[in-house]
């Protein structure tokens, strides 16, 4: 009898307990975490986004006279962005230059009296122009590296200005209309440069074409930097998307990551970057010639990558492998170094970037205490000390630039030395002009 009771007793506990479960199990309800749409790794900021035109601008501003050039300083560059936000430019079309008889006539319409020459350091798209500023319609297909600004002839007095585009090496010309810069702003400004501007003088190659420099020295301040590194982990956790993939390896002097689609080698020997994307350096095919400045931009900008002062100062259309660079200013000036620590440079394949490769650093506190300032000499005596150079042709000689070098310090690794300098461009290759008292006379080449 008692072990009948006992049966009953389990029998009634496991029952209870079923009962007990099935009610949980239908009535649970289980706590999710939120997943979101994010890549694998959390979004990486090494500096700051920006807008395109914050990073393309002229290289120099001259007004032209009748028998002389004016020309903007370098820190009243802001000035004249500002003002070409303002403008509407709309009806951009390629006008013919076969009326030009002789090929000093060219030259003569971009550097006529009454004249205003916007000049660039490197060709771009008329479609990367669009990209930055108000152009209404479509932008015909071609490059350009200077805009021209003329008082012309309407029936709107008011709207009288003409804007041209022009491409320097080829000589094409596109003409368009403008609004937000009338012909009372054009004698405005005409005659600001008049009055405020530097003097420069007119170098005149052998087919025509014209350099222009400084006429007087130019005073420039030599200034040191802390060199503030960049976590080499912002890098490599902003180009992969999946760190979990990630192979590290150790080579000689050198960090490289790898993911068998892409690769990131960090030196350890300079503080130097240089990333590959293989995967996209097969695609060959459906190339965006015109748009890779701005797919080049975008490229750093999607990882906030702008530290310093970079500007665009070489566009390489080459197909298909196109090369955009942009180089640290100074003071507006370009900053140059033998070892590539002033630029950040990008190559297109195909849609997208295949090559990036930029320093690891940025300027970080400037020295309380400036350096010597240095008192660069005149355009004239640049000239001069160029053409003395054994079998010079003018020919290949493409730019003249005041501009500063990047010296880092043998004792002080942390600190970086701006010192200024000329430099020229010449067959493909950028020298500067040394005191002959500083390296006996020596020019050092910097790629």
């Amino acid at each position: 009898m008692r072990y009948e009771n006992i049966k009953t007793v389990v029998l009634s506990c496991l029952i209870l307990v079923s009962l007990i479960l099935t009610w949980t199990l239908w009535t649970y309800t289980p706590t999710y975490k939120k997943m979101d749409n994010s890549p694998y790794v959390d979004d990486v900021k090494i500096g700051k986004t920006k807008m395109l035109e914050d990073h393309i601008q002229p290289s120099l501003i001259l007004a032209h006279f009748a028998s002389a050039h004016k020309g903007l300083l370098n820190k009243d560059m802001d000035t004249w962005t500002n003002e070409m936000k303002k403008w509407s430019i709309s009806d951009v079309v390629r006008i013919s230059n076969t009326s030009f008889e002789r090929p000093e006539d060219f030259y003569n319409f971009v550097h006529g009296n009454q004249t205003m020459e916007i000049l660039y350091p490197t060709e771009m798209p008329l479609s990367t122009f669009q990209s930055m500023y108000e152009v209404k319609g479509t932008m015909p297909s071609g490059a350009f590296d200077r805009i021209i600004l003329k008082p012309g002839q309407a029936d709107n007095v008011s709207q009288s200005v003409r804007i041209y585009f022009v491409n320097y090496e080829t000589e094409e010309i596109y003409e368009a209309n403008i609004k937000g810069f009338n012909e009372a702003a054009w004698e405005k400004h005409y005659k600001d440069i008049q009055s405020n501007g530097q003097d420069y003088i007119a170098f005149k190659r052998e087919d025509k074409s014209v350099l222009f420099l400084p006429e007087q020295p130019t005073p420039l301040q030599q200034k040191s930097y802390k060199q503030e590194m960049i976590s080499s982990d912002k890098f490599r956790n902003a180009l992969f998307d999946n760190m979990k993939i990630v192979e590290e390896n150790e080579l000689s002097g050198q960090t490289v990551y790898n993911d068998s689609k892409r690769m990131l080698e960090l030196s350890k020997t300079k503080p130097l970057m240089a990333y590959t994307n293989y995967e996209d350096a097969d695609q060959n095919v459906g190339i965006d010639k015109e748009g890779a400045i701005k797919r080049s931009f975008d490229f750093v900008n999607a990882h906030a990558g702008w530290t310093d002062p970079y500007y665009l100062t070489e566009w390489d259309s080459t197909v298909p492998a196109q090369s955009v660079t942009f180089q640290l200013h100074e003071d507006y000036y370009p900053v140059f170094n033998d070892d590539d620590l002033s630029k950040v440079t990008l190559q297109s394949s195909g849609q997208n970037i295949s090559d990036y490769k930029r320093p690891t650093f940025q300027l970080g506190k400037l020295s309380d205490e400036y350096g010597k300032k240095i008192k660069l000499p005149s355009g004239e005596d640049v000239i001069k000390e160029i053409k003395a150079r054994e079998d010079f042709d003018d020919s290949k000689l493409k730019n003249i630039v005041v501009g500063y070098e990047l010296q880092t310090e043998k004792d002080f690794t942390n600190v970086i030395t701006l010192k200024p300098y000329w430099f020229y461009k010449y067959d493909g290759i950028w020298y500067k002009i040394v005191d002959k008292a500083e390296q006996g006379g020596d020019k050092d080449g910097l790629e």
